[in-house]
């Protein structure tokens, strides 16, 4: 008796359905996606850049405690970089 074949529905199989998005392997996953992601990414980005360099010139000033005040914000505004740039809209 001999088996009959099946035929495939669909391409790839069982372990297509549970591949990764493209964006979200690899180094892409650190980009942003969406038009909002990157406005965020690059105005956060901006500023996050300018208040390292005033964390620079109020340390090399020695303006009290102006250089921790813009540490303390250059962090913040590095995480909204980072968050912007890896949240994914959900659609």
């Amino acid at each position: 008796m001999a088996r009959s074949r099946k035929t495939k529905k669909g391409g790839g199989g069982r372990r297509a359905n549970y591949a990764p998005a493209p964006e979200t392997v690899g180094t892409r996953k650190y980009l942003p996606v969406g038009w909002a992601n990157w406005v965020g990414f690059v105005m956060f980005g901006l500023i996050g850049i300018a208040l390292f360099a005033e964390t620079i010139a109020a340390t090399i000033e020695g303006r009290g405690a102006d250089p921790i005040a813009a540490a303390i914000m250059t962090g913040v505004f590095a995480v909204m970089t980072y968050l912007f740039a890896t949240t994914r809209v959900k659609d």
